[in-house]
């Protein structure tokens, strides 16, 4: 890493900046991201870049800016978007940015402003040290990724063709894991993601007085299906990249465990193994499809029988389980043809095949890592949410979800969840990072 940098001083810089982007709320829906745009092409105006900024809609903006000419551009890639917070099961304001016991506190410190400014300062940093660059370095801040990216990444590749040229992107995704003492366990970037399938479960029945049943109730309709359908889970399969995870995992598994994870395939046959396998929530969703029963829509008054009840299920399908077959089964589990199964829009059906381990990009992570900590394991995985990679990968752009925060199980679950929050040392290491990346990849 180049010396003569004053690291204390780009800690204090990025703390400041971060703080003040979590002020910016842009909690989507609905969005509003022209502020926070605004807010970062305001930091690299002072340093003397041009930041271009795309709006496709009024109050959402995407934001590029670019460090070199040229093709074959390295892609920074953030998104300023946030879920919501709910205010009353926070311990603190979500979006006041406090900073408490090493920590700032707020909605999307770790999903994704922190890696967004963490990024930030690296591409401040290549520009304020002179840093003579092989290829271009692109840093791109984009809306609504946690609502489909409509007016995001789909839009600006649909939108700016310069953008569907890049090499490689560096996404949000994978972290540096660690034990619950704080030692680390083994480095994971993201090759792939599960398929986004969200549906609806509609019903129809008779309105009428609460004292009075007649057997044709919309909502006890849907319970019944909801009660059969919660209880029901699609069988364990192991995709490739999921069997080579765990493998890699293996040399740091407890002895008696090894021989399962070498061949998590096979270990999964064992009752006692599966039992404890499945029971860790994150393991259970690399190995199955799943559906998550989240909204509940029936009635307004007690008195009144309902005309009308809905679920909604935020699916996610393993790559090559196509929709149609998941939804068959679905509607097969229910059986019942008055609950109707619609599928939600915005999501793609197909998940594009995994970027490349033996890419420029994912071998220069992996040895940034191995530099950071010796002999170190880094292995693929494959994610169970969905990022905005799916839209690079789908068009052959290799594109790698990883974020380089230091992150225990516990840390690891604040994302989307009440507290999020992440440590001053994490957001200066993640710069370090990137910024050593930056080197290996465009020097």
């Amino acid at each position: 890493m180049r010396e003569g940098i004053d690291w204390a001083a780009v800690k204090e810089e990025a703390v400041e900046i971060l703080r003040d982007y979590i002020r910016i709320d842009t909690t989507n829906p609905p969005g509003r991201e022209e502020a926070a745009a605004r807010y970062l092409q305001r930091i690299l105006q002072r340093e003397g870049l041009q930041p271009e900024l795309f709006l496709p809609t009024p109050e959402r903006a995407n934001l590029l800016v670019k460090i070199g000419d040229g093709k074959g551009a390295f892609l920074l890639l953030h998104h300023m978007d946030v879920v919501p917070a709910e205010r009353d099961k926070w311990s603190v304001d979500p979006f006041a940015a406090e900073l408490r016991n090493g920590y700032i506190w707020g909605r999307g410190t770790l999903d994704t402003k922190g890696f967004g400014v963490a990024q930030l300062m690296a591409f401040l940093l290549v520009r304020r040290q002179g840093i003579r660059l092989k290829r271009p370095l692109w840093l791109m801040a984009t809306a609504d990724e946690e609502t489909g990216g409509r007016w995001g990444v789909r839009w600006m590749l649909e939108n700016v063709p310069a953008v569907r040229e890049v090499a490689f992107v560096l996404n949000e995704g994978g972290t540096v894991r660690l034990n619950p003492d704080g030692t680390l366990h083994h480095y994971e970037i993201s090759t792939a993601q599960k398929t986004v399938a969200q549906f609806r479960l509609r019903t129809t029945g008779r309105t009428g007085h609460g004292s009075i049943p007649h057997g044709d109730n919309a909502s006890e309709r849907l319970v019944e299906a909801l009660s059969r359908l919660v209880r029901w889970k699609d069988p364990v399969k192991v995709i490739p990249l999921v069997k080579e995870y765990f493998r890699n995992l293996a040399p740091l598994q407890p002895p008696e465990d090894r021989p399962f994870f070498e061949d998590i395939e096979r270990g999964l046959e064992n009752p006692h193994f599966a039992k404890r396998f499945l029971g860790q929530h994150h393991y259970n969703a690399m190995v199955r499809n799943t559906h998550t029963l989240t909204v509940l829509r029936a009635g307004s008054k007690v008195n009144v029988i309902p005309s009308e009840a809905e679920a909604i299920f935020d699916c996610r399908l393993l790559p090559g389980t196509r929709r149609e077959d998941f939804f068959k089964k679905v509607r097969e589990v229910i059986g019942d043809r008055r609950v109707e199964l619609l599928p939600l829009e915005g999501f793609e059906g197909i998940a594009p095949p995994p970027s490349p381990t033996d890419g420029l990009l994912y071998q220069a992570i992996v040895r940034v890592a191995r530099r950071r900590d010796p002999g170190c394991i880094v292995t693929p995985f494959l994610i169970t949410g969905a990022t905005d990679s799916r839209f690079f990968r789908a068009r052959g752009i290799p594109c790698y979800d990883f974020s380089p925060f230091r992150l225990t199980q516990d840390e690891v679950n604040l994302i989307h969840n009440h507290d999020e929050r992440i440590s001053v040392e994490n957001l200066l290491f993640a710069v370090q990072f990137l910024y050593e990346l930056i080197l290996e990849v465009a020097t």
